[in-house]
């Protein structure tokens, strides 16, 4: 078996064992080589500091790693870590960062991030072992807005921007996003992206980004002096709307008792929870 870096990786040599690996995995996972594509785009996702193990020309094994900053510190994120079925058991996973860790190290990476299903017992024994630490707890949520609908709001109107404004729209938060829903994954996907804010005056005070073709919620946050009052409501009735079908919105962190309680008033339910790990180089 070779061990090696994926920067002469083909998408289609990709997809085929990503989708094999994740095939049996505990929330199934098949994507579209356009899928792949641009879920690697969102995460940064950079070949050259990704780890593959080889059987005989094969790909059979993989971790991928985008490649950014996280709370301040160059991060590797692994964006997924894989073994097909018939390679399992072999130690893989730990033979690949046998290999990846000294080149992060000499990238100057300063820590290594992932998230792992919290019921996925063996694959954050392996995670412990290799030198993770589990941060917090993060929920998932999907679901219709089944909360009465509200007229718009008095003195606020709704828009579609062309661009984020990340610097305002950073200071709506009283928690950190992870690293999907970052303003630098939002910034890498934008293309990908649309966006409806809630502003009063011509301001934005509340907004949320979103996929169309997934419906799936990157981000939202109302600015702090007009929660309570319907705006974070309007909005995802208006995507709602828009999508005609279920939403969904990963990796809430666990301690925003007012974010996930708000989401649970809407409709929304939690199907899911990861733990978010670190390990520092």
């Amino acid at each position: 078996m070779e061990i090696k870096d994926l920067k002469n990786i083909s998408i289609s040599e990709l997809a085929e064992a990503f989708n094999l690996a994740f095939s049996d995995y505990l929330v199934p996972l098949q994507l579209t080589e356009e899928q792949l594509a641009k879920k690697m785009k969102n995460d940064g996702v950079n070949l050259d500091i990704s780890a593959g193990a080889f059987e005989n020309g094969r790909l059979v094994g993989f971790i991928l790693h985008g490649k950014g900053s996280f709370k301040g510190l160059p991060t590797a994120y692994n964006a997924g870590t894989g073994v097909i079925p018939s390679e399992r058991g072999k130690q893989i996973t730990g033979r690949l960062y046998d290999f990846i860790l000294p080149i992060l190290k000499e990238a100057q990476t300063a820590q290594c991030l992932l998230e792992v299903i919290t019921y996925n017992g063996p694959a954050i024994k392996i995670y412990e072992k290799i030198g993770y630490e589990r941060t917090r707890e993060l929920l998932c949520f999907k679901g219709s807005v089944t909360k009465e609908p509200i007229p718009l709001l008095e003195s606020f109107s709704l828009n579609e921007p062309d661009s984020i404004n990340s610097h305002i729209y950073k200071s709506f938060f009283d928690w950190d996003p992870s690293w999907q829903n970052s303003f630098e994954a939002i910034e890498r996907s934008r293309n990908d992206l649309n966006i409806i804010t809630a502003e009063k005056n011509e301001e934005p005070v509340a907004f949320i980004t979103y996929n169309p073709e997934t419906a799936r919620v990157s981000q939202f946050a109302v600015k702090d002096k007009y929660r309570k009052q319907g705006v974070g409501t309007l909005l995802f009735q208006e995507l709602q709307k828009s999508l005609k079908h279920d939403i969904s919105i990963i990796n809430i962190d666990s301690r925003a008792f007012d974010t996930i309680s708000f989401l649970k008033s809407i409709g929304l339910k939690a199907f899911l929870s990861q733990y978010e790990m670190i390990m520092k180089l």
